[in-house]
């Protein structure tokens, strides 16, 4: 990603926070159980949807449905990008059109975003979330969803999302790894969790995440190592062994390649945009 693309997002079981990244929140292909509300405040967006490349620009929203293979590839200098993540049933829960929702979101979506629907996204994600829990990003969402249901002419694109093949083995290497990020992670170990061999583990994830291993664990290591630094009062050299980096140098190196800056320069440049 290009220098200066502002990430603003909400997770589903964290507090929000906004960030001046270099790269982007996720370097590689990921999957998850909750759709991906996008919208650009500014600039562009290129992402990855099942292996195709999509441009998102300013002012349009973008809803990847739960299941689908996406990264964030190339921003332009300056964007800034609203993201949420909400899952379906929270949203089923408070309307009464259930199929109709449910077919309509096992597409991603790309829409030309109303003013209406640009105030609730941003209520969505300025909501103090720590206090008032999920139900309200279901609430908003559902808010939302109405909107567009209402604005159906704002809808310019249907993405069809690809049934992903071995779910539960993709979110359960996910889960592998990042729960074991303090551990030397070896691709036999990995195999023998999924119960692999290793030839075809490593086939496996270069298939799905278009890494190979190395990289592909580097790419969660930086990812679980960019949220400490955004997030907690750890000292650099504590986050690099946390989350698994062999050395201080080492996770020097790495962080610099891909996010082109030091990790110290990179806690410097939050502190100056607090």
């Amino acid at each position: 990603m290009a220098d200066n693309c502002t990430i603003i997002r909400m997770l589903v079981e964290d507090n929000i926070y906004g960030s001046v990244v270099t790269h982007g929140f996720a370097i590689c292909n990921h999957w998850h159980n909750e759709m991906e509300f996008i919208y650009l405040d500014k600039g562009k967006l290129d992402i990855d949807v099942d292996g195709n490349m999509y441009s998102v620009v300013e002012g349009q929203i973008m809803i990847v449905s739960s299941n689908a293979m996406h990264a964030y590839m190339k921003t332009e200098p300056g964007t800034v990008i609203w993201v949420a993540k909400v899952y379906l049933k929270n949203i089923l829960s408070y309307l009464d059109t259930k199929e109709r929702l449910t077919e309509i979101y096992r597409n991603t979506l790309i829409i030309k975003a109303t003013d209406k629907m640009k105030s609730i996204f941003k209520e969505l994600i300025n909501a103090q979330y720590g206090r008032m829990n999920e139900c309200y990003s279901g609430i908003k969402a559902s808010e939302l969803t109405i909107e567009i249901l209402s604005n159906k002419n704002t809808i310019k694109q249907y993405i069809p999302t690809k049934a992903v093949e071995n779910t539960e083995n993709i979110y359960k290497m996910q889960q592998f790894m990042e729960d074991n990020l303090h551990r030397d992670i070896t691709l036999t170990m990995v195999a023998d969790y999924l119960g692999f061999s290793t030839a075809y583990c490593s086939k496996y994830i270069k298939k799905k995440t278009n890494l190979n291993f190395l990289d592909y664990v580097n790419s969660i290591r930086l990812r679980e190592a960019e949220e400490l630094l955004q997030t907690s009062e750890m000292c650099i050299t504590d986050i690099a062994y946390t989350t698994g980096f062999k050395s201080i140098q080492c996770f020097n190196r790495i962080f610099k390649k891909h996010r082109g800056v030091t990790p110290s320069q990179y806690k410097k440049s939050l502190k100056s945009k607090k």
